[in-house]
């Protein structure tokens, strides 16, 4: 598979690189895949922990599965510099599981490791993997060392554990019937251990599934989501596939942009590798307008998962967000080259092509979305508003009467939102902002991009279209109180939008902040580190190992990329920026310019 140039940058390709092939099922019962490709997405999942290390997502690691394929090709293909093989052999309660660590470039295997053990102790097999790989880039190009176990027993039940992994599998098979089948085995697994949390997680990863997909109702599926991730939290909140969970839920559902954003801040800080939470990430950015850091989120989601088609649509949706429309265009296609049925691509291309002026392209694509291979369906909104532009006015008339009759059928997919798009086309405002505010109040998913959609924006100014969208989505408190607790019995409270930097000095740290216009101090016996943890705001990130700052406040950039520091008016000092962020940070202090505290 091809990837595009936007994101195949082997610049990118470093040695903090890795990709987990799905280990061979060795058993004699075929039946034990869901083994085997069970450890493997454990191990990744473990891998991505570790702060540093890139690891390649499942679903591009997975596209070389039962495939026998140079390794040079496979990491040029990935853009990796290591990758990790090997098979599983279940047999009762023994297992033996093999696994190599190859070098792409020369494929010189760095170790190869054999387990013989019984089946209650492959938690410890796959720790045991983990950590050897962590170790080897550790001591060769300096990532952090695990700072805890990778992998954890979670449940001393083992059969729990096999449901558990059956679920997993079935989800990943990305259906209706599967995502259900993996919802009995979540709930069995339950059954034989009630307290094990991962089932509890994956049955909020089902229903956000279902409720992303359009494959169950969003708001009763993101509602369940949000039940189970609350469930699963309360026994064990170092989970980030609950925490995304709760990102997904308050951003779909409730359009909460604040708890959005703290949710899937921690889901980062959690598993700071998982490609789908960048992904999430970017998708919620570019929602509330920072396309700059979308852009961002999105090449490093696409850097971690470069097979994945998904990955390749949110840039493209950036691109005509962006108002870049012969870029989104180029992506979808390649969207669609790789799968036809790619409902959102040939929609958002059709937009796309009607902004350039291409209407009778615009008008072919709108005319039938397709959607499965034995079924299609008309955008009625979308032709109509492309016939409008056409001046085929009786056009749009015909699309609103063939919409009605779908609706008397029965077909009340974004009835609202379809309503809202084929009377703005008639000229018919007032019955344009009646509609919309009904879907606004429904909170179609399409809407929730209101902001950041070419399609609205001869409305800008439109006092009532400012009024409705002000209205629809959850307001964001002036002040964003939080209170640091440190090692002692001290407590700072502070609103982090008077926060500058906060440094770290051996077991202190310095926290620096505006009052009445004047420069505080404060010295906390509390580590860096620590206080990262208790600051969860999009806004605060570390851009050193001494340094946390306030991206919204007005600094100067200084340097290049061989080397960043940050002035401020506000500081005698300039704070540096590590190398390895530079491009990251100095790209989020552009992001923010437009929304300074000082």
């Amino acid at each position: 598979m091809e990837i595009h140039n936007e994101f195949h940058n082997k610049e990118l390709v470093g040695e903090d690189s890795i990709a987990v092939l799905p280990f061979r099922n060795m058993s004699s019962d075929k039946e034990n895949e869901y083994f085997s490709d069970g450890i493997t997405e454990e191990l990744i999942n473990a891998l991505t922990k570790v702060e540093g290390l890139n690891v390649i997502a499942r679903s591009s690691a997975f596209a070389f599965k039962d495939q026998d394929i140079d390794p040079r090709e496979v990491g040029s293909q990935l853009s990796v510099a290591f990758l990790l093989e090997g098979s599983v052999r279940k047999a009762g309660d023994k297992v033996r599981v093999t696994a190599q660590l190859i070098k792409v470039s020369d494929c010189f295997h760095v170790f190869s490791e054999v387990y013989d053990r019984e089946l209650k102790d492959i938690f410890e097999v796959q720790d045991d993997i983990s950590n050897k790989i962590v170790q080897k880039f550790t001591d060769n190009i300096g990532v952090p060392g695990a700072k805890k176990r990778l992998v954890t027993s979670s449940t001393e039940n083992i059969e729990a554990y096999e449901l558990y992994l059956k679920g997993r599998y079935n989800l990943s098979k990305g259906s209706l019937e599967a995502a259900k089948t993996a919802v009995q085995y979540f709930e069995t697994a339950l059954k034989k251990d009630k307290d094990f949390v991962l089932p509890i997680a994956g049955l909020a990863a089902c229903y956000t599934y279902l409720g992303g997909s359009g494959l169950m109702h969003a708001t009763h599926a993101f509602q369940k989501a949000k039940e189970y991730a609350n469930k699963a939290n309360l026994i064990d909140e170092s989970v980030a596939e609950t925490h995304l969970a709760l990102a997904e839920s308050s951003f779909w559902c409730d359009w909460d942009f604040k708890n959005t954003g703290l949710s899937v801040r921690k889901a980062i800080q959690l598993s700071p590798g998982t490609s789908n939470i960048h992904g999430f990430n970017s998708v919620f950015l570019m929602a509330g307008g920072k396309l700059d850091e979308a852009l961002i989120e999105a090449q490093l989601a696409t850097k971690l998962d470069p097979l994945s088609l998904k990955g390749k649509f949110r840039l493209g949706e950036l691109y005509y967000r962006s108002e870049r429309f012969i870029d989104a265009i180029e992506i979808f296609d390649e969207v669609l080259s790789g799968n036809s049925f790619f409902q959102q691509a040939s929609i958002i291309k059709a937009w796309s092509h009607l902004f350039l002026g291409d209407l009778d392209l615009a008008v072919s694509i709108f005319n039938k979305i397709p959607i499965t291979t034995d079924e299609s369906i008309t955008f009625y909104g979308g032709l109509a508003f492309a016939y409008y532009k056409q001046m085929q006015y009786d056009r749009v008339l015909e699309c609103l009467q063939n919409f009605n009759s779908e609706v008397d059928k029965g077909n009340l997919h974004w009835l609202n939102y379809n309503y809202t798009l084929i009377f703005r086309a008639l000229g018919e405002t007032e019955k344009m902002f009646e509609h919309l505010e009904k879907c606004l109040e429904e909170k179609n998913s399409p809407l929730i991009f209101i902001n950041v959609d070419p399609v609205w924006n001869e409305f800008r100014n439109d006092p009532l279209f400012i009024e409705l969208v002000e209205k629809s989505f959850v307001p964001d408190k002036k002040d964003r109180i939080v209170i640091i607790k440190t090692d002692t019995k001290e407590e700072l409270t502070i609103n982090l939008n008077k926060l500058v930097y906060i440094e770290a000095q051996e077991n202190y740290s310095k926290v620096v902040w505006i009052d009445d216009e004047e420069i505080i101090e404060k010295l906390l016996r509390v580590t860096l580190k620590n206080i990262e943890d208790q600051i969860v705001d999009s806004s605060i990130i570390r851009c050193h190992r001494s340094y946390i700052i306030n991206t919204k406040v007005k600094f100067s950039i200084l340097g290049n990329s061989n080397g960043y520091r940050l002035r401020s008016p506000l500081l005698r000092d300039t704070i540096p920026i590590s190398r390895s962020l530079g491009k990251e940070i100095v790209g989020k202090l552009k992001a923010s310019m437009q929304s300074k505290i000082t």
